[in-house]
């Protein structure tokens, strides 16, 4: 006799069922394991976008060490600008970083942590796929676990972290199957269970990734529908969807508030005016090589793909359902990914048609990339509808079992193949732990594009590579918005009076510049340049032991950042801080069409001088919160490095300060002529708060209940199996299974 759960209840049957889960489990470790071993490392691994999702981590864990919680807006030196993105969309990853800091004591750098988001993501999206499986068709518990290893082994799932370091996409690893199967386990099971697991899983899904939340919260909802008109409407249906769904709203309360609260009134909530001519582009170009074997020398773009393993299971799933075409959960599910399909493959008429008739923000959300959000929604649909539809035709005969083995052996093995590319990929683009620690020195921290994602422009000195953030506050006038001063006015007090001499690197595409430049530790400089040239083109790269910054001319960003044109910013600051002194080069790589770095001699005058803290008119002694003691010529307003959004409160000398946006979209407050005391916080508006700890409260509730059911207390005696779900479940110790 067994279990609902498809276990025996008891004897030496249950011992041989427990001897063959624990082989099951084992099997999902190991592989599972092997899948994400390159990540057991404290290195960078991956390309810009893996170092700027360590940067949004290392902000997120420093304030969490430094006593803030929850954390709302960016502060500290990784994110200095008060970004919030991904922190206003999808804060799952770094709160899910700071939970695993916790956990480990703190005792682990902030690539380890990174790596150990992806590494707990992968092993538990494993084992909820598992889970979830056995739960839709416990007597199926072999193909369960190859069905599991087929998704997370699936390109378009393990590709969003080996491939495009896509690691917010990545959280929702655990929650898509989980998902699926809760709605189609709702269309076999009518009781409240399923309806609040596909509840707590959508709105983890909206906490970790909203654009894949969107399309699988679709596809639930129109589930849901379905279900309810299958059920005929009745009381009892409506009333277990009400509690669903209050559920989900108390769970997903903080993502959505935040994104209404965390914006400029006026301001868009998606802020993305999307081309969909250049998304409908790179569905062209990323066909056929999507069908086609992994190839390392092909474009990244094409390792984002389905994998012959989970077209075999889709394909024969879709047959099979023509068998039971009223097993309504699996066709909505063949349907959604179906629709994918058409979505992802250039079809003529159709694909073209379906993307431009999509909403805006349903478009802006999904960006120019579908196949970051879709193929782990069709692969957990395909692993769900193959396990419920094996249930449905279980193979009792000796040639359909060893078949249906035989078929999923293939896939897994031909999966596990593929993924071992991603693997040799890894190997490629791993950088040595001394230049990954190098990455996380403060001195080499560039805040990035990415920094500034969600607002609606980036302010006019964005430079995108290294500044000193404690230098970027500047003193405006109140009534025009007009520059007064800030703190680089120090190093234009002198023109710059040393020439760098140019010689031609060893490498000919290369001008060294000379002389090298000597930075002693505990001190900060302004180094000035007189550019010889408005249209200096090209890469300057400053290097030394611990020291390494790149930074892009004519103009390294915005109009006012860093570069050689008449509007750009001459001065960086500059400092090292190893324990002595640090002599570091600088180089210059044209980048001008048939542009030789001869073209560029004389290149620069420059002028090296040591900051006096106790001169600047900004002196910022703290990040977190921001703290600066203010002198000021006059009656000015204190324009800070902080983007605007509701929710930021300021002192002056202790008072209350009115806090304002600026022209240049900064938080800005007033401060009176002389020295002042100064402080901003983000305070955050009530219903920010309120929001945030419904959902922390209920996410504690539900894992509580969850440990409770795991752990048997407070639980029922089980019930009878239901014959619909028992009936054509093979015996364990018999071998059966689909």
């Amino acid at each position: 006799m067994k279990s609902e759960s498809g276990s025996p209840a008891a004897g030496p049957d249950r011992r041989a069922f427990l001897c063959a889960e624990a082989a099951r489990w084992l099997v999902l470790l190991a592989a599972t394991i092997w899948l994400v071993h390159p990540y057991f490392a404290a290195r960078l691994i991956g390309t810009g976008d893996a170092l700027w999702y360590h940067h949004s981590l290392a902000d997120a864990v420093t304030q969490f060490r430094a006593g803030v919680f929850p954390v709302f807006v960016g502060q500290s030196d990784y994110s200095f600008n008060g970004s919030i993105y991904p922190l206003r969309a999808a804060p799952y990853y770094q709160y899910l970083a700071g939970l695993l800091d916790l956990l480990t004591g703190r005792t682990l750098g902030f690539f380890a942590l990174e790596h150990l988001t992806a590494i707990v993501s992968v092993l538990t999206g494993a084992a909820t796929a598992y889970w979830a499986l056995v739960w839709i068709a416990p007597g199926q518990r072999w193909s369960a676990a190859a069905l599991a290893l087929l998704y997370v082994m699936c390109p378009g799932v393990a590709g969003l972290f080996y491939a495009q370091d896509l690691y917010m996409s990545g959280m929702a690893l655990p929650w898509v199957p989980l998902a699926f199967a809760a709605l189609v386990r709702s269309f076999d099971d009518d009781s409240l269970g399923p309806q609040a697991v596909l509840a707590a899983s959508l709105a983890a899904l909206w906490w970790a990734h909203s654009p894949i939340a969107l399309w699988a919260t679709a596809f639930a909802a129109v589930g849901e529908v379905v279900r309810l008109i299958d059920r005929r409407l009745s009381r009892l249906g409506f009333a277990r969807a009400a509690i669903g769904a209050g559920i989900f709203a108390a769970l997903a309360a903080y993502p959505f508030v935040s994104v209404f609260l965390l914006r400029t009134p006026g301001e868009a909530i998606v802020p993305y005016i999307m081309d969909r001519q250049a998304l409908l582009e790179v569905v062209r170009k990323s066909f056929p090589s999507s069908l086609q074997p992994i190839d390392l020398n092909a474009p990244i773009l094409t390792y984002m793909q389905l994998g012959y393993g989970l077209w075999l299971v889709l394909l024969a799933g879709g047959i099979a359902w023509c068998f039971r075409p009223r097993l309504w959960a699996v066709a909505l599910l063949l349907a959604s990914a179906a629709l994918m399909v058409l979505l992802l493959f250039p079809f003529p008429w159709i694909n073209r048609a379906l993307w431009l008739s999509f909403p805006e923000t349903v478009v802006g959300m999904t960006l120019y990339w579908p196949m970051q959000r879709f193929y782990i929604l069709i692969a957990a649909a395909a692993v769900v509808c193959g396990q419920r539809l094996l249930r449905e035709f279980p193979a009792t005969g000796a040639i359909g079992r060893d078949s249906v083995r035989l078929g999923l052996l293939v896939a897994t093995l031909w999966s596990a193949k593929e993924a071992g590319k991603f693997i040799e990929m890894a190997r490629r683009q791993s950088d040595t732990v001394l230049d990954s620690r190098r990455w996380s020195r403060l001195e080499n921290v560039a805040v990035q594009r990415h920094t500034y994602g969600l607002f609606p422009r980036r302010p006019a000195y964005f430079t995108h590579g290294v500044v000193e953030p404690r230098l970027e506050s500047r003193l405006l006038d109140p009534t025009t918005g007009s520059l007064l001063i800030s703190d680089y006015d120090q190093g234009r007090a002198k023109a710059p009076q040393e020439d760098f001499r140019g010689t031609i690197d060893v490498n000919p595409g290369i001008l060294d510049l000379d002389p090298p430049l000597t930075l002693r530790p505990g001190e900060q400089y302004l180094l000035t340049f007189g550019f010889a040239r408005r249209d200096t083109a090209g890469l300057l790269q400053i290097i030394g032991p611990t020291l390494y910054r790149e930074y892009s001319l004519p103009r390294s960003g915005e109009l006012k950042s860093f570069g050689s044109e008449r509007e750009s910013e001459k001065s960086i600051t500059i400092w090292t801080s190893a324990p002595g002194s640090e002599t570091v080069r600088l180089r210059f790589i044209p980048t001008a069409e048939q542009a030789k770095p001869s073209d560029y001699i004389p290149f620069a005058r420059y002028r090296l001088q040591k900051i006096d803290e106790q001169a600047l008119p900004v002196r910022v002694s703290s990040l977190i919160p921001y703290r600066a003691t203010v002198r000021s010529p006059g009656a000015a307003l204190l324009e800070t490095p902080r983007m605007f959004v509701p929710g930021y409160a300021a002192t002056v000398n202790g008072a209350a300060a009115a806090v304002r946006r600026s022209a240049e979209g900064l938080v800005a407050f007033p401060v009176p002529q002389g020295e002042s005391q100064v402080e901003l916080r983000f305070a955050g508006p009530l219903a920010l708060h309120l929001a945030f700890w419904l959902s922390a409260v209920g996410w504690i509730v539900a894992a509580l209940w969850t440990a409770a059911r795991a752990t048997g207390l407070g639980s029922k005696p089980p019930k009878a199996a239901h014959p619909e779900l028992s009936s054509n479940f093979p015996r364990e110790t018999q071998g059966g299974q689909g």
